[in-house]
């Protein structure tokens, strides 16, 4: 019975404990399951938005893809900035096992300081960039190279083939595509078309599903084409010339400008000196800089042409009028104006004050029209208010109102002193007395096209106000012909068979430090139009700080004489009796070689019938389009020489010869 009760008691035990221990268990169970529960709702739901970025992180990438900019075109569809593909060069840091092997091998290849590129691949991203359009020899030998985390990409890159040409007025755009100066920045929204995204998926390694260079890569808009006014003939002849000025005078630079007086169209702007827009970044940002539009000057003497319009307009004075001249001294209040040259006058007409550029004769007739409406006038002809010219960065120039006159303002404003005007104020007003009294608006972009050839925008000639009357302009012109006739200040200016209209200057620079004028330091100019009595051109030469002789009369007449004789016959405007003899326009690349440029020209010689195992075979480039010839070249690849532009006429090394990789190759444009 004992032993009975002991089994009933152990059996009962025994229960009760297989109870507690399947309770136990239920229980673990239940809060392994609450835990899983509790952390599949906090990732499915509390963080699911978290997590699902991180993970698209993981195997998707957006790829942006820049289009192509559109090119910039001069008058006559000739190519001044154009597009290629370039290749770029990026790491993924998290791919690279072995940075030391990365560093050995990448860093010669890609021209990079070994502690900058170790810098790069260890970052803490996802994407850096190890160096942004390669040149075409790094690029040939980073083909075939497999390093771990290292890629490429295609970009594009912008080239200019004409080197410095225009380089003021089409400025640059920088390693994003984006326009920095000049039309490109100015025109930047156009150009550079709209960027698009794409979802790049990756597998298990990182590696794309969908290879960037199978990206249409068209998806992403093209940029619209900009064609401008300039013409790159005269553009070439002015920059030319006025180089020729700089040099041979030792000026610290200088500036051009040629324009239609009756369209406002700029045919031609530089400014000396000049920088290559392919190299930029070498050049300290002064060199960029469009002092045409951007700088302002005291004008000297030129100023006078609009202190006789005024005289004239208002029925104050006619041509024949005399002033006494003070035979060279005349006192104003405490200042003593006195004549350039050392010049001596008495009595003057008119005529001869501006003949002989006389600052007494121009006071004095300052002092009848007297200051509000000199001040009147000037505002009319555009000083001291900007042009609206389709640049970036014009100043206004300055012209104190008559209330802030000094006692000798008057007298010292009517020969150019007191007052600052920028290059393009100047021309633009000088060029209304060319176009019968008519005031332009002047324009660098002639209209704006899309990738199939419609017109987006069109910029046509403006009027925008009349200053002078039909008769005051002709009056005026006159009396400028005079200028570069014997006896005038501006005979070096003649133009054999043409007559000229033009006035010349010479300018003190003022002392920004001290106050007053610096000693020795001038400005010499000439602005004029020809043919006097049906103008194409208008001409505005200045040269900035020359050394030696310095009257504008001397120095910068003869750039507005050289200028005007090979841009007449190159518009088909020409002597009288000798029509259809004009000698052709010259080269516009003969003075522009690549030689400071290491990417696009190399001093080796071109290796006809390579005999070595990686040779090509010369293509074919005559009559293709620079566009054309770098598209084939690059696939070679070959270091291109470009001269000239239009299509292709000549190469070298021939079609069918056998080249070596990087060779060479120079191609001339027509």
């Amino acid at each position: 019975m004992l032993f009975s009760d002991e089994r009933k008691e152990f059996v009962h035990n025994f229960k009760t404990w297989l109870k507690f221990r399947i309770f136990v268990v239920l229980l673990l169970f239940f809060a392994a399951f609450m835990v899983v529960f509790i952390r599949a709702f906090q990732l499915q739901v509390v963080e699911r938005e978290k997590l699902k970025t991180l993970a698209s992180r993981q195997y998707l990438k957006e790829v942006t893809l820049i289009p192509k900019r559109g090119t910039i075109y001069d008058r006559n569809m000739k190519e001044l900035a154009v597009s290629t593909d370039a290749v770029s060069v990026y790491a993924v840091p998290s791919h690279i096992e072995n940075p030391k092997e990365v560093i050995k091998t990448l860093a010669p290849i890609v021209a990079m300081d070994k502690r900058e590129l170790k810098q790069k691949i260890t970052k803490d991203r996802p994407f850096v960039w190890i160096k942004r359009k390669v040149s075409r020899e790094e690029a040939e030998r980073l083909k075939g190279l497999k390093l771990e985390g290292i890629a490429v990409l295609t970009e594009n890159k912008r080239f200019y083939p004409n080197l410095q040409l225009a380089s003021h007025v089409v400025g640059f755009s920088g390693l994003d595509s984006n326009g920095l100066e000049g039309v490109e920045l100015k025109f930047d929204d156009y150009l550079k078309g709209a960027a698009k995204r794409f979802i790049d998926e990756r597998d298990a390694h990182g590696e794309a599903i969908i290879i960037n260079n199978n990206i249409d890569r068209e998806a992403a808009s093209r940029g619209m084409d900009v064609v401008l006014t300039i013409d790159k003939t005269i553009q070439y002849i002015t920059e030319k010339e006025l180089e020729k000025a700089v040099d041979s005078t030792r000026a610290k630079g200088g500036m051009a400008i040629v324009m239609n007086p009756n369209t406002g169209e700029i045919l031609a702007m530089a400014d000396s000196p000049s920088f290559n827009p392919n190299i930029f970044w070498k050049y300290r940002p002064h060199f960029w800089r469009n002092s045409m539009v951007a700088d302002a000057f005291e004008p000297g003497s030129t100023f006078k042409t609009f202190l006789i319009s005024a005289a004239f307009e208002e029925g104050i004075a006619k041509p024949s009028d005399t002033f006494f001249c003070e035979n060279g001294a005349y006192k104003v209040a405490d200042r003593t104006i006195r004549e350039a040259h050392d010049g001596r006058f008495g009595w003057l007409s008119i005529n001869d004050i501006i003949k002989h550029s006389s600052n007494i004769g121009s006071a004095k007739i300052g002092e009848k029209i007297g200051k509000e409406k000199f001040y009147r006038y000037m505002k009319e002809f555009g000083f001291g208010s900007k042009t609206d010219i389709d640049m970036p960065g014009e100043a206004t120039g300055n012209v104190l109102h008559p209330k802030k006159w000094s006692r000798v303002s008057v007298d010292t404003m009517s020969y150019g002193q007191g007052v600052s005007v920028t290059g393009i104020q100047i021309i633009t007003a000088f060029s209304a007395i060319a176009n019968n009294g008519y005031l332009m608006k002047p324009i660098v972009v002639k209209k704006i096209i899309d990738r199939d050839g419609a017109v987006v925008r069109e910029f046509n000639p403006e009027v925008k106000r009349r200053v002078i009357s039909e008769e005051t302009a002709k009056k005026v012109a006159d009396i400028l012909k005079e200028v570069t006739k014997d006896g005038g200040t501006g005979t070096k200016a003649q133009v054999e068979g043409f007559e000229i209209a033009g006035k010349t200057g010479t300018a003190q620079k003022p002392n920004l430090s001290t106050g007053g004028y610096s000693e020795g330091k001038y400005i010499s100019s000439f602005i004029g139009f020809v043919p006097a009595d049906n103008p194409r051109v208008a001409i505005f030469v200045l040269l900035d700080e020359p050394r030696g002789e310095f009257y504008g009369g001397q120095i910068a007449a003869p750039v507005f004489r050289e200028i005007a004789a090979q841009t007449l016959p190159y518009l088909g405007v020409y002597i009288k009796g000798r029509e259809g003899i004009a000698p052709p326009p010259p080269s516009v690349s003969a003075s522009y070689e690549a030689h400071d440029i290491d990417e696009y020209n190399t001093d080796a010689d071109v290796i006809n019938d390579y005999a070595g195992e990686d040779a090509y075979i010369m293509p074919d480039l005559r009559g293709k389009t620079i566009r054309h010839v770098l598209k084939i070249t690059r696939e070679i690849p070959l270091e291109i020489k470009v001269t000239g532009s239009g299509k292709a006429f000549f190469q070298r090394p021939v079609s069918g010869a056998k080249v070596a990789p990087g060779s060479v190759c120079e191609v001339r444009f027509q």
